[in-house]
Order: structure tokens, then C-alpha cells, then sequence
């Protein structure tokens, strides 16, 4: 599958530089939708050439359950395996409480923008 070819039911993908942001369509990340599809689709996106830079919005994003979070958790994992990086990003007053609780705010890299985490991995280098 090429870059070209993928297009997730559940989020949208755009490339920022060297970065893809991964933008959520839907409000409520919960067991509604297909939590094995979200973690298919975010598992291909890791796997598309060059894509191991991943910023999260979750700006659209006002609840998000447990099995959400494991794909997450998922994703980070396969990343940094693969020398990548991940970092989510404006995330409502809800879904930072979820983290915060979770503990998952010490885990993950998390900023209020997408530019605040362009800037601080332009910082750090490649």
C-alpha cells in the first residue's frame, strides 16, 4: 500500500514537512466505532514510507475511552521501535483529565498545538 492508496475511515492524514498529522473526524473515541479498525489504520499509517513522525490532533476529540487509549499506547510503542516519534496535541479539557488520570500525560509527548510540537521536534533535531 502507498502513500497514495491510503485513506482511513476514521481520521484524515496530511504531511506538515517532515511530519504527518493524523486529524480525527469524529467527537467520541469510543467503543462505538470499531476500535480494531482505528488500530489497523493508525498501525498503517506507521507503516507508509516515511511516515514514522506522527503529530495527533485530538482538537476534535471531546471523549475518548480505555480501548482508544491502548491503540494509542499501541501506536507509540511501534513507533519507537522503528526509531519514530509521536505526539498528541490539542486536546480538550476532557480528554487531558482522561490522560492526567490515565497518568498517559508522563507517557505521551503532549502539546496544546500542532506548531508547539513542530517546534519543539525541529528543536531536538531530526
Amino acid at each position: 500500500m502507498n502513500s497514495n492508496q491510503f485513506e482511513p475511515s476514521l481520521f484524515r492524514c496530511e504531511r506538515l514537512e517532515r511530519y504527518i498529522l493524523v486529524q480525527f473526524y469524529q467527537e467520541m473515541l469510543t467503543d462505538e466505532i470499531n476500535v480494531d479498525q482505528l488500530g489497523h489504520e493508525l498501525t498503517a499509517v506507521v507503516e507508509q514510507p516515511d511516515w514514522q513522525q506522527i503529530i495527533i490532533s485530538l482538537k476534535n476529540v471531546a471523549h475518548i475511552t480505555s480501548s482508544v487509549l491502548g491503540k494509542l499506547i499501541h501506536l507509540h510503542r511501534h513507533l519507537q521501535r522503528k526509531e519514530g516519534k509521536m505526539a498528541l496535541c490539542e486536546l480538550s479539557e476532557n480528554v487531558m483529565e482522561i490522560m492526567e488520570t490515565s497518568r498517559l500525560d508522563t507517557y505521551f509527548s503532549i502539546f496544546s498545538s500542532v506548531e508547539d510540537a513542530q517546534a519543539a521536534w525541529n528543536e531536538a533535531g531530526p
